[in-house]
């Protein structure tokens, strides 16, 4: 997988995140899976709501 970044950001990224032992993919990794679960309860609850 190729992701893109615009050089700033990802710069700035790396500045404050090498200050704390994060690295680029594992950070995009969980990120990722947080927007998944957030997904799903939002269909969840969507779905929950068509019921009534």
């Amino acid at each position: 997988m190729n992701i893109t970044i615009e050089p700033g950001i990802y710069e700035e990224f790396c500045e404050y995140a090498g200050k704390k032992g994060i690295r680029v993919s594992p950070w995009v990794s969980a990120k990722m899976k947080e927007f998944i679960e957030e997904e799903r309860e939002a269909e969840a609850e969507k779905a929950k709501r068509a019921k009534r």
